[in-house]
């Protein structure tokens, strides 16, 4: 990917050539006066819908990074929805988007920031965060805020719940979004609602849940934050017709604002193997891998007691059914401001004890799907030498060129649900001394195994799984189709 810049000051242009196509950027807005590569690389999409993909490098999905950057970003979101919002401008503004551009001390400055006193808005929020990609901003945003609420949307399917919201993403691989909080007063009763993307592109999605919350609980307020938006003149006119049409009023909110234009700058012949296809996998014990991975169990790395749970069940695309609950500091189910406050003590012993386990000084923590921004928590104290990301269901082109935002990627089934392809980019292959992956519920070792054989694969000689949740005695995950085999939890002593 190969950039220009051509002029000096706003509004600023930039030239991304990319495959056979070129991207134009009109950059209109930047108060921080970020670096646009600073904050994202461009990757090629495997989606006719929306063909190119910004690729953030401070959002901890797609590229490795240090822990505290996703976080860090979450809080200038944060920040920027604080001073928008109130008449006073806070006092260490500077300190993170200064920190979000060195690199430097960010611990300090997050350490900082989520000290009580908290910020405090004049009205009751409700923060939505987008999954998968947003999950973790959203909830980064959210940490920051006293007396206020987070609920994630999820694209997963909990039979025993009834969603309160239900609205597509149009251009995605997956669509349909589900919101399922236990507290109907979440969305009933907050005064104002701010929704967190990674990024505005036309602003369809966040315009699809603004109408269905609206049609429910109507509000005067509505705020949407992403570190990019890009909405042309045409689809900032969809807001303000929806303002009009709603008699609300829609605040905006980024780190960077523009105009993009894509068009076909050769034969648009993506020159890359995008050939990767799931393969069954053998049983571990034939491949000679005993021993490995390893398993650490939260109870066994928290004195204080195990988190608070939500005793639901979840039902995968192919009817199997998992019955081990989820945890409730995700904001999955809705999350106050208090139980945010116990995860920040919950994640540091968890993360000093993990520290404890390392045996490289190359690690990779990763996340599993929307189950990021604790993980994120968790590998932000467990020491120097830990990257982060997580695992994603978007299918992108990787492509091993100068300045390109995936240089290479693998593709596994789904341990939550064997009918989805999942993927993990930019794990080249000895590049790490171990990695310490996280999934929120126990899942069976037989749906492991492809994700297990493709870290070793590339070479990796250290596996962790950490594992939130284990199922409870008699209850495991019925994958099997013949739930007399499944006496007892193989996760239960720690080891398969």
């Amino acid at each position: 990917m190969n950039s220009k810049i051509s002029s000096a000051c706003l509004p600023k242009n930039y030239t991304y050539e990319l495959e056979g196509f070129s991207l134009k950027i009109r950059l209109k807005n930047n108060p921080f006066e970020f670096e646009p590569e600073a904050l994202f690389s461009l990757a090629l999409r495997k989606n006719n819908r929306r063909r190119f993909l910004f690729v953030s490098k401070v959002l901890g999905k797609h590229i490795p990074g240090s822990p505290f950057l996703p976080l860090l970003a979450g809080a200038a979101l944060a920040v920027q929805c604080f001073n928008t919002f109130s008449d006073v401008e806070y006092a260490h503004t500077q300190a993170i988007i200064q920190a979000l551009k060195t690199q430097q001390q960010m611990q300090d400055v997050y350490e900082l920031v989520i000290q009580k006193p908290l910020l405090t808005l004049s009205d009751k929020t409700l923060f939505i965060g987008f999954a998968e990609t947003a999950t973790a901003l959203g909830q980064a945003v959210f940490s920051l805020f006293e007396d206020a609420y987070y609920l994630h949307t999820t694209r997963e399917e909990i039979p025993l719940l009834q969603s309160e919201l239900d609205f597509r993403e149009e251009h995605s691989h997956a669509i349909n979004h589900r919101c399922y909080p236990t507290k109907e007063d979440y969305l009933r009763t907050s005064q104002r609602i701010v929704l967190i993307d990674d990024e505005l592109t036309t602003g369809n999605t966040a315009l699809n849940i603004i109408r269905a919350i609206h049609h429910q609980y109507p509000k005067k307020n509505y705020a949407v934050l992403s570190l990019l938006d890009w909405r042309s003149a045409e689809h900032r006119s969809n807001f303000s017709r929806l303002e009009s049409e709603l008699g609300t009023k829609v605040h905006t909110i980024s780190l960077i604002e523009g105009e993009i234009d894509l068009s076909n700058s050769g034969n648009g012949q993506i020159t890359c193997d995008s050939s990767w296809e799931p393969q069954i996998i053998p049983d571990l014990p034939s491949l000679g891998l005993d021993g490995y991975p390893e398993y650490k169990m939260l109870s066994e790395l928290n004195d204080s007691g195990l988190p608070e749970t939500v005793a639901v069940y979840s039902q995968d695309s192919e009817g199997s059914q998992n019955r081990t609950p989820y945890l409730k500091l995700t904001g999955r189910f809705g999350l106050a401001t208090s139980l945010q406050q116990k995860s920040f003590h919950l994640a540091r012993n968890i993360g000093k004890a993990l520290k404890n386990h390392r045996r490289g000084k190359r690690t990779l923590c990763l996340g599993t799907g929307e189950f990021m921004y604790f993980p994120m928590l968790v590998s932000a104290y467990m020491g120097d030498g830990v990257l982060f990301h997580s695992t994603t269901r978007s299918p992108i082109y990787a492509i091993a060129k100068p300045d390109y935002a995936i240089q290479e990627g693998c593709s596994f089934r789904s341990p939550e649900d064997s009918g989805i392809i999942n993927y993990i980019y930019n794990l080249p292959e000895n590049s790490y001394d171990e990695v310490f992956l996280f999934l929120e519920r126990e899942v069976s070792r037989e749906r492991l195994t492809p994700l297990v054989r493709m870290i070793h694969d590339k070479g990796i000689p250290r596996l962790v799984f950490v594992i939130c949740v284990a199922s409870t005695e008699g209850r495991i995950l019925n994958d099997r189709k013949n739930s007399s085999a499944a006496n007892s939890s193989p996760f239960a002593d720690g080891k398969l």
